[in-house]
């Protein structure tokens, strides 16, 4: 194992090192892409953790496509790789807002579904 010196000659230099909150954000030409999810999973690599992001909607029933013939269906949107440090840093970042979040507006709770109108 290597001692603290050869730990420190063997890193680069602090001076060396970027300053996030300096570098300047560009948009790339055709735009930043959003999108919309309510459902988030995950799997992961040695390597790096993937965010899959979904949306769960009703669909119609392709035999009956009526109103009360529908399903649930996840249509995954998006996934981004990020490496385990930045899952990391995601993590932390999230945590902090939602206990800001909660702070000011009340402990986020398990949503519960409302029952459908009778039919008329």
């Amino acid at each position: 194992m290597a001692t603290d010196s050869e730990r420190s000659s063997a890193e680069a230099p602090a001076s060396s090192r970027i300053d996030l909150s300096t570098v300047p954000i560009e948009e790339p030409e055709g735009g930043v892409f959003t999108d919309y999810a309510n459902i988030v999973n995950l799997d992961w690599t040695l390597y790096d953790v993937r965010i899959r992001f979904g949306e769960l909607m009703q669909v119609f029933n392709e035999a009956d496509p009526s109103w009360i013939n529908q399903h649930g269906v996840v249509l995954e949107k998006a996934a981004i790789r990020v490496p385990w440090h930045q899952a990391k840093n995601l993590c932390q970042l999230l945590a902090t807002v939602i206990k800001n979040y909660e702070e000011i507006n009340g402990e986020l709770k398990e949503i519960k579904l409302p029952a459908a109108p009778p039919a008329p």
